[in-house]
């Protein structure tokens, strides 16, 4: 299942790769994956195939050797009715092939020769667990189906085991440069864990970032959401004080930190998916249109000057759209696809760029203008 603002086009080097090992992979351009529709007809045109004697994949599918595999726009519970969409949550797939996809989508994890990042250690979590990887409990709903169920928030839980092993076994402790990051609901994740992974881990690091790549939405109850949905840690629901979660953080790191830590933010400025979440929160419906996309963008120029107080470096965007949709609305992430080294031209940097002199200490803004800007309808 494709991600918010990325269509199955745009995982041309994730196919390929899947095929190398001798999957066959499927995706589909639906601009909205929520409710899984799109999905269950595209498996089921792979499943018709697999009997149809005239198709290339005529009895060629292992069936009982099957994986579902999608990010971010399945990737937040909040009550029930976001558990209860769990239509596509009932495969198992390995999280080093998640990890491994991931880092061959053609982004900023991508190995290749020349990329700023080739010689670092990176650690990748796969999110499967609708927290922003800060859960650690059982949250008990009702599925569609009458079934009683458990939806097992354990992120938090995860990336601790996880962590544990990682620094006893690969001797990064010393590292002197961190940057912590993580798009979509992974994005907030990464804004929630910096505070962990800097005291925890690298807290000797003298170059420490944290770079969120889309990843706003005002939410009354993101607090209670996180104490009795997610069961998260004290330490991070006491830092949850208003209904913009990222900006929450952000503070929360700069009062700790003050100078000592380096902190950006990224998006489009009209962010489909982003306003489509915004509008859930807000009236209770998972659709997006130009006038929602409006909002997003005014919310989004509101919160320039919060960032701005907290010194945060920002980069916003336009020109790629929201999938093949022909309304004003525009793409969701960047991190994880080649696009981020593709430089924009009104601002005649690429996100790469950016953040490579941001790391530096070169701290500038840009396309912060755009949120000003006037769209065609």
């Amino acid at each position: 299942m494709n991600g918010t603002g990325v269509g199955a086009s745009r995982y041309k080097p994730v196919f390929e790769h899947l095929a190398s090992w001798g999957f066959i992979a499927i995706g589909n351009e639906d601009p909205s994956t929520w409710e899984g529709k799109k999905a269950d007809l595209t498996l089921s045109y792979l499943l018709n195939a697999n009997e149809d004697e005239n198709s290339i994949f005529y009895h060629r599918l292992d069936m009982n050797n099957t994986g579902v595999e999608g990010h971010s726009q399945g990737g937040v519970s909040v009550n029930e009715e976001t558990a209860r969409d769990d239509t596509y949550n009932t495969k198992l797939v390995k999280p080093d092939l998640l990890a491994n996809t991931t880092m061959n989508m053609g982004g900023l994890a991508s190995d290749f020769e020349g990329s700023p990042f080739e010689n670092w250690s990176m650690i990748l979590f796969p999110y499967a667990t609708g927290d922003f990887h800060s859960g650690t409990g059982e949250f008990r709903y009702t599925d569609k189906d009458g079934k009683e169920k458990i939806l097992y928030h354990n992120g938090y839980t995860n990336y601790t085991a996880a962590m544990k092993q990682i620094m006893e076994k690969a001797s990064i402790e010393n590292a002197d440069m961190v940057l912590v990051t993580g798009y979509s609901a992974g994005g907030w994740g990464a804004a929630i864990l910096a505070d962990d992974i800097f005291t925890n881990y690298f807290p000797n690091a003298v170059n420490k970032n944290l770079f969120v790549d889309s990843s706003m939405a005002l939410y009354d109850d993101w607090h209670d959401t996180a104490v009795n949905v997610w069961q998260s840690s004290k330490s991070i629901t006491d830092n949850i004080k208003t209904d913009n979660l990222t900006m929450d953080m952000l503070r929360h790191l700069r009062d700790k930190y003050g100078d000592g830590i380096h902190l950006f933010y990224g998006t489009s400025t009209r962010d489909g998916d982003l306003a489509k979440v915004q509008n859930y929160f807000q009236n209770g419906i998972m659709d997006v249109d130009e006038s929602v996309a409006d909002k997003y963008q005014q919310t989004l120029k509101e919160a320039v000057p919060q960032f701005k107080e907290l010194n945060v470096s920002l980069f916003i965007w336009e020109g790629l759209g929201y999938y093949d949709d022909p309304r004003n609305m525009t793409s969701h992430t960047i991190i994880a696809t080649p696009v981020v080294w593709v430089t924009f031209e009104e601002q005649n940097k690429s996100v790469a760029e950016w953040l490579t002199d941001a790391i530096d200490g070169k701290l500038n803004d840009y396309g912060v203008d755009l949120v000003d800007k006037v769209y065609e309808k």
